[in-house]
């Protein structure tokens, strides 16, 4: 009988112990014996297999769950529809409890879908203070819902250049360098707005879209300007601004600070949010058991993502170019089919964890919660809380991380805070991603962006910018 109890006990957790000297791995739990850099599959993976996805209501609340196979069907059979109607497509993550052990040189993570003896529920599953059964995390990349013109906007920066406005044909053309591809990631009916021009600073109205130039519905004035600004209308005033969602078939918002971000997705409603630290935290702790490995870009069936292109610069100027919803057809599954290759080609790919498009590369994406002081990280799970350059009402992790850039080796002792406390690795050894810092109080993005190449991936953290940085390859992600 209490041979059978300890049988019974070790299938009802996972777990995996990685030596941080040796750069070895050994599973544990119901996957002990199993070999790691490979997925066990869903029967022996009791959490992840119960990630699926879904389209959630604007309370919160499941509208129906989506085909485990093809999204572009419902559960049952149906027709889904993708495009926001119906509401934000998510995909659910039950929660699960942890326990980590630092023992020699040995890091042991485990899961487990009950409260085994010293086991804590993760902290992504206590939100703004109320242990939830499941979170939700946005199945694509960010996207902006222009509240003023009631549509889905396609994201678009283009900072300063020559442009030229030629009044008979309403047309707007780029008459720069670079990039080639500007406009292309518009479609008719969005909204662009233009600055530092003498008589054309304006909203305006897309009609038809080339590579270098645009039409529009309205009256332009003959000009060139050899500072315009274009990008799509935003609008992020809290409550009554645009908002931040997850929908397929449109190219992601991104231009835009961590706290225009927090507004966007709080302006969803009621226990809304963009994507935040211990939501990430549990997806790396879900990635890491199951795979066995940091090293997952290595694995054909996981992959690198977009984070190898070519030419990003001139092909849209850093602008994000792939669409959200590449990967529809393929469900719930784990899959890449992105390469190194050019943008133009790259632009219909992408990579998926269990549903999720993108949760790295292609863009930075902003993660809230946290806030480093000098390489020091403070964490919240509470949105009430959430504000940039602070450590009231935070939590001190009690860890310092490592001071300075490179490929992280080692990490600090927590279960909380999977983050290096030495960058002494490579793309290929340790944790195979790069992190990168600085001193004062930086705010975070996750994942890497397209040009990053072997930087990127799940473990790539960005803790170097300031609170008010901008970049046309950082973007957003919502979360409920």
């Amino acid at each position: 009988a209490v041979d059978q109890y300890i049988v019974n006990y070790r299938t009802s957790y996972q777990g995996l112990a990685w030596n941080e000297v040796t750069d070895t791995y050994a599973r544990l739990g119901s996957l002990a014996g199993l070999a790691t850099s490979v997925s066990p599959g869903n029967g022996n993976l009791p959490v992840q297999s119960k990630m699926r996805g879904c389209v959630l209501k604007t309370d919160g609340t499941v509208n129906y769950y989506l085909n485990a196979y093809d999204w572009t069907y419902k559960e049952d059979g149906t027709a889904s529809t993708l495009t926001g109607a119906d509401g934000n497509v998510m995909v659910q993550i039950p929660a699960f409890y942890i326990k980590y052990e630092k023992f020699g040189n040995w890091h042991a993570w485990y899961i487990s879908l009950y409260p085994l003896t010293g086991y804590t529920l993760h902290p992504a599953f206590t939100k703004d203070g109320v242990n939830v059964a499941y979170r939700y995390i946005g199945a694509y990349e960010g996207v902006l819902y222009d509240n003023s013109a009631s549509i889905y906007a396609n994201g678009l920066y283009l900072p300063a250049d020559t442009v030229a406005f030629t009044a008979g044909t309403k047309t707007i053309a780029i008459s720069g360098t670079f990039p080639t591809n500007a406009f292309t990631a518009l479609a008719a009916g969005d909204k662009i707005k233009i600055t530092g021009t003498t008589n054309n600073n304006a909203t305006f109205t897309v009609a038809t879209i080339g590579d270098k130039s645009i039409t529009v519905t309205e009256t332009v004035a003959d000009e060139t300007a050899n500072a315009a600004v274009i990008q799509n209308e935003r609008d992020f005033t809290a409550t009554t601004g645009d908002k931040l969602c997850s929908v397929s078939g449109k190219v992601p918002i991104s231009y835009l600070t961590r706290a225009n971000s927090r507004v966007l997705a709080a302006n969803v409603g009621a226990g809304w949010r963009q994507l935040d630290y211990d939501l990430v935290n549990a997806l790396e702790w879900l990635i890491l058991t199951e795979y066995g490995t940091f090293y997952i870009q290595n694995i054909a069936e996981v992959g690198p993502g977009i984070t190898a292109i070519a030419g990003w610069d001139k092909y849209s100027n850093n602008n994000p170019f792939a669409p959200s919803g590449n990967g529809n057809a393929l469900g719930n599954a784990t899959a890449d089919n992105a390469g190194n290759a050019a943008a133009g080609t790259e632009k219909a790919k992408y990579s998926k964890y269990r549903g999720i498009e993108n949760f790295y590369g292609h863009i930075y994406k902003w993660v809230d919660g946290i806030n480093v002081n000098n390489n020091v990280p403070y964490v919240t799970n509470n949105a009430a809380n959430w504000a940039d350059n602070t450590s009231t009402n935070y939590t001190a992790t009690g860890v310092t991380l490592a001071g300075s850039d490179g490929y992280a080796s080692t990490l600090v002792n927590s279960s909380r805070v999977m983050l290096p406390s030495a960058v002494l690795g490579n793309a290929s050894t340790y944790l195979t991603d790069y992190y990168y810092q600085s001193t004062g109080w930086r705010v975070a993005a996750f994942g890497g962006f397209a040009g990053d190449g072997a930087d990127a991936v799940a473990w790539c953290w960005s803790l170097d910018y300031g609170s008010g940085a901008a970049h046309r390859n950082f973007g957003a992600r919502l979360a409920f």
